[in-house]
């Protein structure tokens, strides 16, 4: 019990927009945190000690963007995911889960302003959270978390 507290005192997590993270580590100074953003994304990644970020994450729907997604992909935009991670990216790829229907697809926005569908695998009852939800979505391995639209 006191290796899991430290590992999560360790991993000095700031996450903004009522994320909730948790942390397990099988050695000192290495933890698993788990990012939860309201049964809509999750995000797990192994931290080292002493590694901070900044996180947060922006599910407001973007009209202008919603009409952008459109004019270059051709379908509406269900649901748009845009985090902020002020520039940094984590030492690690982790896993991030997506709650989506199996008839959508994820999209990332890249930095030249292009929609690209990207090859994420569907999964079906995920364990996810501190109360083992099983959820349903896709799942991208990234250490960046950026700009997503659902459709």
């Amino acid at each position: 019990m006191k290796k899991w507290i430290a590992a999560a005192a360790a991993a000095c997590l700031v996450c903004l927009a009522a994320t909730s993270v948790s942390a397990a580590g099988t050695t000192y100074g290495q933890g698993t945190a788990v990012f939860d953003f309201g049964d809509h994304a999750f995000f797990t990644v192994k931290m080292y000690q002493g590694q901070s970020v900044y996180l947060s994450l922006d599910e407001q729907y973007d009209a202008q963007l919603a009409q952008e997604f459109y004019e270059q992909v051709g379908v509406e935009a269900d649901q748009m995911l845009r985090f902020d991670m002020d520039g940094q990216q984590f030492a690690r790829t982790g896993a991030l889960f997506v709650k989506a229907d199996e008839d959508q697809h994820v999209y990332e926005l890249t930095e030249d302003g292009d929609f690209t569908q990207l090859e994420a695998e569907y999964v079906e009852s995920y364990v996810v959270g501190k109360d083992g939800q099983h959820l349903s979505g896709y799942v991208i391995s990234t250490n960046h978390l950026g700009d997503y639209v659902i459709a």
